[in-house]
C-alpha cells in the first residue's frame, strides 16, 4: 500500500486560489493581449469583452461608468430593438439601439441607430461589418473598477496578496510539523 498524503487547510488554500485566481488572470491577460496586438478592435474572451460607457447617450439603459458586457454576433440576424457595439467612420467603437433596418445600394441589410437619449437618430447607417457585437449585459458602475482592476499593480496584488499568505500559511504549517516532529524525537531519544 501506498503513503496516504494528509489533506491540509495549506493545501486546500492553496488549490482554492488557484481555482479562483487562474481563471482571472487567464482572462485578463487574454483582453490585456489581444488589446494590445489590435488596439483598434474590441477585444474578447470566448467571444465577450468588456466596454465602458464614456456618454450618456443611451441614458437611461445605461449611463457613464458602466461595464457593458458585448457578445460577438452575426451582423446578419440583428433585429430591431437590439443594442450593438459598432465602429463608426472615425473607428470608435459605439453602442446604440438599432431603431431601423434598410438596405443598401447592393442589396446589404443596413441597421440604423440611435442612443436613447440622443434626439435624432445616427448620421450613418451601420454595415454588417462595422458591427462589432451585440450587447448583452449590462453592469452599473463597472467600469469604475474594470478601470482599476486594469492597472498593473492592482493586478499584480490581486495576484501577489493571495499567494503571499498561502505561502505564508505552509509555511508556518511546515515550521510547526517540524517543531512536533523534532519534539517527538527528543522524547524518544531519553
Amino acid at each position: 500500500m501506498g503513503k496516504q498524503k494528509k489533506i491540509s487547510i495549506p493545501n486546500i488554500i492553496g488549490a482554492v486560489l488557484c481555482v479562483l485566481l487562474l481563471p482571472v488572470v487567464v482572462v485578463n491577460l487574454t483582453l490585456a493581449i489581444k488589446g494590445s496586438l489590435r488596439p483598434e478592435e474590441v477585444a474578447t474572451f470566448l467571444g465577450r469583452g468588456p466596454l465602458i460607457v464614456d456618454t450618456g447617450s443611451m441614458r437611461p439603459e445605461f449611463k457613464e461608468q458602466d461595464l457593458l458586457i458585448m457578445r460577438e454576433c452575426d451582423a446578419g440576424r440583428l433585429e430591431v430593438k437590439d443594442i450593438i457595439a459598432f465602429y463608426d467612420a472615425q473607428g470608435v467603437i459605439v453602442s446604440h439601439r438599432i431603431i431601423g433596418l434598410e438596405t443598401g445600394e447592393d442589396g446589404t441589410r443596413l441597421y440604423i441607430t440611435k442612443g436613447d437619449a440622443n434626439n435624432v437618430r445616427d448620421r450613418d447607417p451601420v454595415h454588417p461589418s462595422r458591427v462589432a457585437g451585440r450587447i448583452v449585459r449590462v453592469i452599473p458602475e463597472g467600469g469604475k473598477w474594470m478601470e482599476i482592476a486594469g492597472k498593473p499593480i492592482v493586478m499584480g496584488l490581486v495576484v501577489a496578496v493571495p499567494l503571499a499568505i498561502w505561502f505564508g500559511i505552509s509555511s508556518l504549517s511546515k515550521a510547526l510539523a517540524r517543531k512536533k516532529a523534532e519534539g517527538g524525537m527528543a522524547e524518544t531519544d531519553e
